[in-house]
Formats: C-alpha cells, sequence, structure tokens
C-alpha cells in the first residue's frame, strides 16, 4: 500500500465573528441553563436548530442580537475533517503522499464558497459529493479576552446536507489509503452512527485509522447523563488505532471524570493511542497499541516560542478557530511521513512536536484555513517551530 491519506466527516463555511463578549449581557440572554438544554456556552457547540427551541425565536435574530448587527469578520473553510486535511495535504506539498476528501455539500453559494477555497489547496476532493441542499455551515462566535486572554469560541451549526450523509456513501476507494481519518462525525449523524462499519473496514484493509471528535451535540441533548456513543461503540474503539479527543469530549465519551482515567479508559476499550487536548493546558498523550512505539502517559505544554510571540503582538493577529483541527493536521503529516519513511512502529511523540506547532500556528489567523502564499510557506515556517518545541521537551518535566 503506497502512503497515501483519506479523511471523511464534517465540511462546512465557518462564518467568524469576532469581539463577542461571552460576560455581556447580550451574550447571557442565550446562555446555558442546563447541560444539553439547547443554550450557547463557551468551547462548546450547539445546533441552529435547539438553539431555536431554547430561545424560542428564529435564529435569524440571535447574531445580531449578540454582535450588535456586526457583519462576520471572515468567511472561511472549516469543519474538523476537511480543515485538518487541508493542513496535511499543504505541509506534504511536493512529498508524493497524496490527501484526499470525502463528504458533501449542497448545491447552494455556500458549496460554491468552499470549492472556491479548495481549488487553492493541493487538497483532492474528487470525492466531495454534490447534492440538492444546504451546505453545512457554523457562525463561530470568538471572545479572544476569555479565559484570562486565553481566548475561546463558541459554534452555532446547521448540519444541512450532512444530515443525510451514511456509511454507505463513502466511496469504496477511500479504503485504500495507507492512513484513513474520521475528523468531527459527531456532525454527520447518520455516518456517526454507523462509524464502526468503516473504522472496521479500513482496519481490515490495513490501514492506520485516526479518529478527531467534536461536541457532540445529537447524543449531548439525547441522554445528557449517558457517555456518548461512537455507532457500536465497542467495535469503533478496537479499530481506532490514534484518538485524538479535548477534555470535555473525552469526560462524555469515556464517562470519566479526569482526562487520566479517560486515557485508560480508551485504551482498555481497544484504543492503541490517545491524544487528549486541553487548550492552552498541557495535553495528555499515551501509546500502547500495536501500530506505535509504547508511550507512558505523559503530559506536552504549549509551544513557549509561539505563546511568546502572541503575547508581544500589539493586537491579537488571528483566533484560536481551528487550532484543534491543525492540531490534528499536523499530527497526520507526521504520521504520513513516518510510514513513508518505513517506520514499523509509529513514534507518537514526534507527531506530537508537528501537532503542536501546527495547532499553535493557527493563531496566527482568523479561521481554520489559510492559503499559503506558495508551496512550502507552512511547512518551513512550522518546521522551525518544531526545532524549538522539541528543545523546550528536552528541559520539559512532566507535572
Amino acid at each position: 500500500m503506497s502512503v497515501s491519506i483519506g479523511g471523511v466527516g464534517c465540511a462546512l463555511m465557518d462564518y467568524l465573528f469576532t469581539g463577542v463578549d461571552f460576560g455581556g449581557a447580550a451574550f447571557a440572554r442565550y446562555r446555558s441553563r442546563a447541560r444539553g438544554d439547547g443554550g450557547l456556552e463557551p468551547g462548546t457547540l450547539v445546533l441552529v436548530e435547539a438553539l431555536e427551541r431554547f430561545c424560542g425565536c428564529s435564529y435569524r435574530e440571535v447574531p445580531a442580537a449578540i454582535t450588535g448587527d456586526a457583519l462576520p469578520t471572515s468567511r472561511n473553510l472549516g469543519g474538523p475533517s476537511v480543515v485538518a486535511l487541508v493542513h496535511a495535504a499543504q505541509l506534504l506539498d511536493g512529498s508524493g503522499v497524496t490527501v484526499s476528501f470525502y463528504g458533501v455539500r449542497g448545491d447552494d453559494r455556500a458549496g460554491g464558497d468552499i470549492t472556491d477555497v479548495l481549488a487553492r489547496t493541493p487538497l483532492v476532493w474528487d470525492h466531495y459529493a454534490v447534492v440538492q441542499g444546504t451546505t453545512p455551515f457554523t457562525h463561530v462566535l470568538s471572545d479572544p479576552a476569555w479565559a484570562d486572554g486565553a481566548g475561546e469560541r463558541c459554534f452555532v451549526t446547521s448540519m444541512g446536507v450532512a444530515a443525510r450523509f451514511r456509511a454507505a456513501w463513502i466511496d469504496p476507494s477511500l479504503y485504500e489509503h495507507a492512513i484513513v481519518a474520521f475528523g468531527g462525525t459527531a456532525l454527520v449523524p447518520g455516518l456517526h452512527a454507523e462509524l464502526h462499519l468503516p473504522l472496521r473496514r479500513a482496519r481490515a484493509g490495513g490501514a492506520l485509522t485516526v479518529v478527531n471528535t467534536v461536541f457532540d451535540f445529537v447524543n449531548e441533548a439525547r441522554a445528557p447523563r449517558s457517555p456518548w456513543p461512537i455507532g457500536d461503540s465497542e467495535v469503533s474503539y478496537a479499530n481506532t488505532d490514534l484518538l485524538v479527543v479535548d477534555a470535555a469530549e473525552a469526560r462524555r465519551l469515556s464517562g470519566a471524570s479526569r482526562p487520566e482515567e479517560a486515557a485508560a479508559w480508551f485504551a482498555r476499550a481497544g484504543v492503541g493511542a490517545i491524544v487528549i487536548t486541553r487548550g492552552a493546558d498541557p495535553l495528555l498523550a499515551v501509546a500502547g497499541g500495536a501500530r506505535f512505539r509504547p508511550l507512558e502517559p505523559q503530559r506536552f505544554p504549549v509551544s513557549a516560542r509561539i505563546a511568546a510571540e502572541l503575547r508581544a503582538a500589539a493586537s491579537p493577529p488571528g483566533d484560536t478557530t481551528g487550532c484543534g483541527d491543525n492540531f490534528v493536521g499536523g499530527m497526520l503529516y507526521a504520521l504520513a511521513m513516518q510510514l513513508d519513511a518505513g517506520e514499523r512502529a509509529l513514534d507518537l511523540r514526534d507527531a506530537l512536536t508537528w501537532a503542536v506547532a501546527s495547532g499553535g500556528y493557527a493563531c496566527f489567523f482568523l479561521g481554520g484555513t489559510t492559503i499559503e502564499p506558495h508551496p512550502g510557506h507552512k511547512r518551513a515556517t512550522i518546521t522551525a517551530y518544531v526545532r524549538d518545541y522539541r528543545r523546550q521537551l528536552d528541559g520539559y518535566r512532566d507535572r
């Protein structure tokens, strides 16, 4: 099997509103009062339909009320699957390793906007199907001052035609890739409910399987006190080589209250390697599956160089939208390069250096996707951050 990456999952148009005050009266009107009630909450995602039920009004009124009638600061390609894949494709451009996206969009203007962006990237998207209906979109409400200046976002999403996507829609060529990645499938609920099927098929074909999650509002609203399922979870986890989740998702998927407990739970369920991110706090990683070199539970901090550059900026150069997705894209790049070099046991620690540098780099621009001024620009820039980060890790003691 030649080395290539195929990914399936969430792709949408992001409309970014910056300067939102999560502590203000306007936001408070729509803020959640109980878990899963459909209200807004910093750091989480809510569906348009659920928010309308919560506030008893049309969603058309909500962005204007919260932002003071401000227009979006930017519009950009978003989604935990496609953003990660675009970033990996940019880093891999010229290496001979291709990256392909499988998904669905509507036949509307937003779908055209997405393909206009994709046409300016090295991502292969000939299996990005067009069906009649509305392309998924997200309004990203960003408060850069939240959490003592670390910043946070709140997401309001319409699934559009992605609500109809099923595992059977996936072109069989997905399973010919050496790495098969599933990103943000909770925003593609029909696929998410059947995720064990493509995971099992990809693993049976010899692929390295990667799953990165997103807040699962559908299952949170359906059963707020039960762990979120991922298809037939027992089968899904047993066929997942690498799982990337944030701390809130880890807690809701596993039922464990602490990241260390969640990581142990995922390992017992059969996941080969687990990465639990925690925003600006050190992430937790562990590996023990057959595809990875053993790595005892270890914490990895953010890039000190990137943090210093962001603090030194006269004004915020970007925002945190898409940091997690670019983080995953950096991991996919590193893992593909290791496979291409013939590595039999993959080095999660090395992959995390690219992930941390990539996620931090995303803070320098608005939205999740940026177009390179020329091929190789991202790789050269992030390589410098990776070198600094490796030196930082040499002096870092896990606490």
